[in-house]
């Protein structure tokens, strides 16, 4: 059978970009509802300071899975497969390399010990969290903004462009969060910027989602994605 009429093959990628999505949109909430039930934690500083909480296992499998899956999303643009497994490794350098230790106020009032230099502390290397996470968000954007949006077929469906109104969308959430977080972060008021990550994060898991065809997909599937034949995605 040739590998361009083999429906499995069409499963099996749109299932690729799905899962990335689904980990995108579940993590935020996952990890800030865990360490809540968990340690009576309300919030952190970010998403990335859930790493200091119980729910850093869940924290970094999940950038580690994504990361995984975007390094081998393959297009038919050389530099947007550059992107993709930049933006792949710069998912698991987020979960490698932590950010500075940064604990909630409830694990503090429960272990004023844990900021103690004779304290042991389990983590990863440090000082190279943002490198990664700046890459990860740049990447992303890049192609949600401009790779996404792309036409393979000769002829553009009216499914098509409604995903692409939605990968636009979905880039201008993630741009406009992505400077929220910046202010915060340069800021001089020590400001969570949790919900703006979380926004980036869910406008990036959505068109993924979009990306798999959860959902304004195009009629019954009969031949793989663009980047493996002719359908638009």
């Amino acid at each position: 059978m040739n590998r361009a009429s083999d429906p499995d093959l069409v499963v099996s990628y749109f299932m690729q970009r799905q899962l990335i999505g689904w980990a995108g949109l579940l993590m935020p909430a996952g990890v800030r509802l865990g360490a809540y039930f968990l340690e009576g934690i309300h919030t952190t500083d970010s998403i990335s300071a859930y790493y200091y909480t119980a729910m850093r296992d869940v924290f970094v499998s999940t950038l580690v899975l994504v990361g995984v899956l975007l390094a081998c999303y393959r297009s038919r643009g050389l530099w947007d497969n550059v992107a993709a497994i930049v933006c792949g490794v710069s998912a698991v350098g987020v979960g490698l390399f932590p950010m500075d230790p940064t604990y909630a106020p409830e694990i503090l009032a429960k272990y004023p010990q844990t900021i103690a230099q004779t304290c042991y502390m389990s983590r990863g290397v440090l000082g190279y969290h943002f490198v990664f996470v700046a890459g990860f968000f740049v990447t992303a954007l890049y192609l949600v903004f401009f790779n996404f949006p792309k036409l393979s077929a000769p002829i553009e469906t009216q499914r098509k462009r409604q995903r692409n109104t939605v990968y636009k969308v979905c880039g201008w959430v993630m741009l406009v969060s992505m400077l929220a977080i910046a202010g915060l972060a340069f800021g001089k008021h020590g400001d969570s910027i949790f919900w703006p990550e979380t926004a980036a994060v869910v406008a990036f898991a959505a068109a993924w989602l979009i990306k798999g065809q959860l959902f304004l997909k195009d009629g019954a599937v009969a031949s793989p994605p663009t980047e493996l034949g002719v359908r638009p995605a």
